[in-house]
């Protein structure tokens, strides 16, 4: 999300903009198909009764809630010239998480990442 935030201000001032839609938790196939290494080592144990509870704690109704802010930014005219704002699950704008509003972690990440993309461009 800092990178989101760092590249919306570079935007600024141009015809493009670019916001971020917090999704929120759903039970799909991304988290089914997670292997038990990508889990923390402490919580493996009880991985399998996760798997167990997640249908039933998020339910289908969870998809649903989880692509409302994605679609709300990707087809509604209210946002079209709006730039550099975060909303929550409910397509409503929210203030940023704080560590993305960390000007020292925007600038490292961003730094990172033109580092290695100058890596992957060189001849």
């Amino acid at each position: 999300m800092a990178m989101s935030y760092r590249f919306a201000q570079e935007l600024d001032g141009t015809p493009v903009t670019l916001n971020v839609a917090y999704p929120g938790h759903a039970y799909t196939s991304m988290n089914k198909d997670l292997t038990i290494d990508t889990y923390p080592p402490l919580a493996r144990p009880i991985v399998p009764l996760l798997r167990l509870a997640m249908p039933l704690v998020f339910g289908h109704k969870a998809l649903l809630k989880a692509t409302r802010s994605s679609v709300h930014l990707a087809s509604s005219p209210e946002v079209c010239n709006t730039n550099g704002t975060y909303f929550n699950t409910k397509a409503i704008p929210t203030p940023w998480p704080d560590a993305v509003l960390d000007e020292r972690t925007r600038t490292t990440i961003w730094e990172l990442c033109a580092t290695h993309r100058d890596r992957l461009t060189a001849p």
